[in-house]
């Protein structure tokens, strides 16, 4: 049964909005979305040549299966985005764009 890589992407807009989305995300949120199912976590902040904006974070969920996957989408994610959204609502700038990916391999 295939691993399920659960992706979101933060764009903010500016690197001093990227740092407070940073710290709103980890360790807490992070913690959250582990404890409801994710089997492991990876923030990633896109390198950009000078620190321009917008200003972007990758957080990488694995889920060690699709029935965890969608066991956290049903009963966890709703309250855990409506949190983020308390945090950082449409107004503030910050958009998401959310994919679901099957891990085929591992090296």
């Amino acid at each position: 049964m295939p691993q399920i890589l659960y992706t979101v992407r933060a764009t903010c807009r500016d690197v001093p909005q990227r740092g407070r989305f940073l710290a709103w995300l980890s360790p807490n949120h992070v913690l959250q979305v582990m404890a409801a199912g994710a089997s492991g976590v990876r923030i990633v902040v896109i390198d950009r040549a000078a620190d321009t904006a917008p200003a972007i974070v990758e957080t990488q969920y694995v889920f060690p299966s699709r029935k965890a996957f969608d066991t956290y989408v049903r009963d966890h994610a709703p309250a855990l985005r409506a949190d983020g959204l308390k945090h950082f609502p449409p107004e503030s700038g910050v958009t998401y764009e959310r994919q679901v990916a099957e891990i085929a391999a591992e090296f």
